[in-house]
């Protein structure tokens, strides 16, 4: 009998300890809530300041590409967002600009915010506005933070933004959140 027991014992071991977790962890849910899809031609961003409030809206883009007085190309992906609420108008504009050519536009990617002390001839990188009256009648000018490029298609461009915005008088926005932007007709 305790012979019996010792052969049973080791096989039955494995599967109770090895086995069957790994059968528990791979039915698991895979779910990341940081990723929910938006529908196309939205966004959805968290705006932290003096007020804090969520903004969901309109997402459109367009691809430029310009040619300056020497020959170089730079390729400019415009990113528009736009509230729904005809009664307050609040909008988000971004400009990357990149040398880099992707197949379809600007390529996947993080784009950095950098200061912008001159102009914006041959600027490679990102530049934003925001005039968002229910905060502040003065536009608000993009500080620092990225954005993010997750998939960049000729009618879709996916990503997330985490920029800090300030405006004539000093004051701070923070904005966080995704977008999936359609193409502006």
């Amino acid at each position: 009998m305790l012979y019996i027991i010792q052969i049973l014992g080791k096989p039955l071991k494995m599967f109770c300890f090895g086995f069957i977790p790994l059968i528990l962890l791979a039915g698991a849910s895979k779910r990341d809530f940081e990723k929910l899809r938006l529908d196309k031609g939205t966004c959805s961003f968290n705006i932290d300041g003096k007020l804090s409030f969520h903004l969901n809206g309109v997402a459109n883009f367009q691809n430029k590409t310009e040619v300056d007085k020497f020959g170089n190309k730079t390729d400019k992906l415009l990113l528009i967002f736009n509230t729904c609420d005809d009664k307050k108008i609040q909008t988000l504009e971004f400009v990357i600009a990149s040398k880099a050519k992707g197949s379809q536009g600007l390529p996947e990617g993080k784009y950095k915010i950098k200061n912008l002390n001159r102009l914006m001839n041959n600027f490679s990188g990102v530049y934003g506005f925001a005039d968002l009256r229910e905060v502040s009648e003065l536009p608000f000018f993009i500080k620092s933070g990225d954005i993010i490029i997750t998939e960049s298609f000729s009618n879709k461009v996916d990503g997330k933004l985490e920029v800090q915005l300030q405006n004539a008088e000093g004051e701070l926005l923070n904005v966080k959140g995704s977008f999936n932007a359609a193409v502006k007709v």
